[in-house]
């Protein structure tokens, strides 16, 4: 009969980790590594559950809205407008295909719509504010 700790999970397997978080015993299968610290699975779902949203999309809603307000301003290149609403596009897009994989914070999740959601409505308003000047030249 073999000695020592067991997994929690897998009684008969010999444990190779402890989770951070909750302290079971895990095998070399129920490991998940958050960085270089051992969980066990319903812990990773927890800290996913926990966790902020990433500081990349609040910076993209940020940078959406400011180019929002910078839109009145640019009177002739929306260029501040056109950034912002490209880079919340493409970074939201990043966002929800990392927490779809799991790697991202599920928090991000509506924030991240947000931010696409403004991000498309700037390109739409850059484009059309081009187009208007283009027609009125």
């Amino acid at each position: 009969m073999a000695t020592g700790a067991r997994c929690a999970s897998h009684p008969d397997v010999a444990a190779v980790a402890t989770c951070v978080r909750c302290g079971s015993f895990l095998c070399g299968d129920c490991t998940e590594l958050v960085g270089e610290s051992p969980y066990c699975a319903p812990c990773v779902a927890v800290l996913r559950r926990d966790a902020k949203p990433s500081r990349v999309v609040q910076v993209a809603l940020g940078l959406n809205v400011l180019g929002l307000v910078c839109l009145p301003c640019s009177l002739a290149l929306p260029l501040p407008t056109l950034v912002a609403g490209l880079a919340g596009v493409v970074l939201a897009g990043r966002e929800l295909r990392r927490i779809r994989r799991g790697l991202g914070a599920e928090r991000g999740r509506m924030q991240a719509r947000v931010v696409l959601s403004l991000g498309g409505l700037n390109l739409g308003l850059s484009v059309s504010w081009l187009v208007m000047l283009r027609l009125s030249q």
